[in-house]
């Protein structure tokens, strides 16, 4: 049995609003209301591109994923790739600074 792992559902607003991330747009009005929400959490700093991960992978485990959440969560993987990248380089640079003064990074 295969157990969903991410403590994460779509929310019931979605379904309020009729929409459904397995499937493309039904209506224009669907269309616009997903990509200004795709728009919004995209903006929203690594939080809302968090957020776009999970729902792309909650709705992959309910079935394909609509063209529109998947760019999005593509995008949102990149930019979050890139935030963690800065940080491990960041970190790493201050860890051999901290290191080559001196200084310990563990005690006993």
């Amino acid at each position: 049995m295969k157990q969903n792992v991410v403590p994460f559902k779509a929310p019931e607003t979605f379904e309020r609003f009729g929409i459904e991330w397995t499937r493309e747009a039904k209506t224009e009005a669907e269309r616009s209301l997903r990509e200004a929400f795709l728009t919004y959490e995209t903006s929203c700093g690594s939080s809302g591109l968090i957020s776009l991960v999970l729902l792309a992978l909650v709705s992959r485990r309910q079935g394909a994923v609509a063209a529109d959440l998947a760019a999005a969560a593509e995008f949102a993987e990149v930019m979050l790739a890139m935030q963690l990248r800065k940080h491990m380089d960041d970190a790493l640079v201050g860890v051999k600074s901290f290191i080559v003064n001196g200084g310990s990074v563990w005690t006993r």
